[in-house]
């Protein structure tokens, strides 16, 4: 059962490095929208916050393991995004969020992490990253994370219920024997 949530998690995280650099990047260049990070926190909203921070990490070191600017930066703002979406995911699943709400709400944190990362980066005097050009594509980054969670929460959100992949749930024990004198029972 791990073995296979762990297969997904991977397959997922490949597919969407793919879909980012061969048709979400050169589609909406200039503007710097991120489908990875986007899925980071629609997986930790469905999924908590201890799943979206380490499948936050782990995207964001490939990513930057793929990138030219300085490693550790996209997965430090995509674990802290991970993070800030399990917790408030949280209200999503308690509230049963209907797919749009869930996808606005995603779109939020996730244009919130792209704006972090490119201040850090900014910081960090890598090439090509001013807070100006952070600030300026901030209303793009979110139209267009909006959109593009549109598509993405309902796949997500079957995905993580699928029967292959769902977490196991914890199975009571079922009592067989009741002492009645004694006060106490028997088990299987």
């Amino acid at each position: 059962m791990i073995a296979s949530r762990v297969a997904v998690a991977v397959a997922g995280l490949l597919t969407v490095l793919l879909l980012q650099a061969s048709l979400v990047g050169p589609l909406t260049f200039p503007v710097p929208v991120s489908l990875p990070a986007l899925l980071v926190v629609v997986v930790a909203i469905y999924a908590g916050p201890g799943i979206g921070m380490g499948f936050g990490f782990a995207t964001g070191l490939v990513a930057d393991l793929a990138s030219d600017h300085p490693a550790g930066v996209q997965a430090l703002c995509w674990l802290a995004a991970g993070v800030a979406a399990g917790v408030l995911g949280g209200l999503a699943v308690q509230r049963a969020y209907s797919n749009r709400a869930a996808a606005a709400m995603a779109a939020a944190v996730a244009t919130a992490a792209s704006f972090a990362q490119s201040i850090v980066l900014a910081i960090v005097g890598s090439h090509g990253a001013t807070v100006w050009l952070a600030l300026r594509y901030l209303v793009p980054v979110g139209l267009t994370d909006a959109l593009l969670a549109l598509a993405l929460v309902p796949l997500v959100r079957w995905l993580l219920r699928a029967q292959g992949i769902r977490a196991p749930r914890p199975v009571g024990e079922v009592i067989t024997r009741v002492d009645v004198a004694g006060g106490s029972y028997v088990g299987r």
